[in-house]
């Protein structure tokens, strides 16, 4: 039988450097307070939703952001300062989560760089060059497929699923035992990550798309329906 779940990728509030427009990769930078407020609409498009697992990067913004969205309204708009950032019982801090590392050019912009040769060339060809101090593409590429790929084994771990199962544990998973979805009508599973990530999750999984095709705000969710083939990931994008 098929594994297939619904996978809602959020990408962190807006930070003070997504405002000025400077890379923003390993930097462990909070979201701002408009950030937060921002937020609110996803807190309750997301509000009824079972996620039987939730993933989030380890780094600040992700942390927040996630403390935002999974918050009871009923106790206030946004969370105290003193929540934001704490880590959560039930939640996978998995640093494979996080944001490409741009070395040396953390906390630059487009127009601190234009006319550095080395970031040009980075710019036309990523995959051939790496930022000094910073994470190859490759490197980049490789622990977000390792992400995917035990994301496979952890939703069969959770749902006892076996690869090829008998019969009478079949029936069962067709039935479900909690009534919120079986391997076969998929699964909600939440994570809270990066932009680039979003995009390198999507280039991975979803047929005939380039890393640059996927386009996430701070702040907005992109859903994927991911069906595991028995070696990857395929899938198709449900939301924008």
């Amino acid at each position: 039988m098929d594994m297939r779940i619904s996978l809602h990728l959020v990408r962190h509030g807006r930070t003070l450097w997504n405002e000025e427009r400077r890379y923003l990769g390993h930097e462990d930078q909070g979201i701002l307070a408009e950030g937060r407020e921002q937020l609110l609409p996803l807190r309750e498009e997301l509000r009824c939703r079972h996620f039987v697992r939730i993933y989030c990067s380890d780094l600040l913004r992700c942390r927040q952001t996630l403390n935002v969205i999974l918050s009871d309204s009923k106790r206030g708009a946004v969370p105290d300062d003193d929540i934001l950032g704490q880590f959560m019982p039930g939640v996978r801090y998995d640093p494979r989560l996080r944001e490409l590392d741009f070395g040396d050019w953390e906390g630059k912009t487009y127009e601190d760089l234009k006319t550095d040769s080395l970031y040009r060339r980075w710019i036309d060809n990523p995959a051939e060059v790496t930022p000094p101090s910073g994470e190859s593409w490759e490197a980049f590429g490789s622990r977000v497929q390792a992400f995917l790929s035990g994301l496979h084994l952890d939703v069969k771990e959770l749902l006892h699923m076996e690869e090829a199962p008998d019969p009478l544990s079949q029936a069962e998973a067709r039935r479900g035992d909690d009534g919120r979805g079986t391997l076969a009508e998929g699964v909600d599973v939440l994570v809270v990550t990066h932009g680039g990530v979003i995009r390198e999750m999507a280039a991975a999984t979803v047929p005939d798309t380039e890393f640059w095709a996927t386009s996430v705000m701070p702040g907005e969710v992109l859903k994927l329906q991911l069906t595991w083939d028995g070696a990857s990931w395929r899938g198709v994008r449900l939301s924008e």
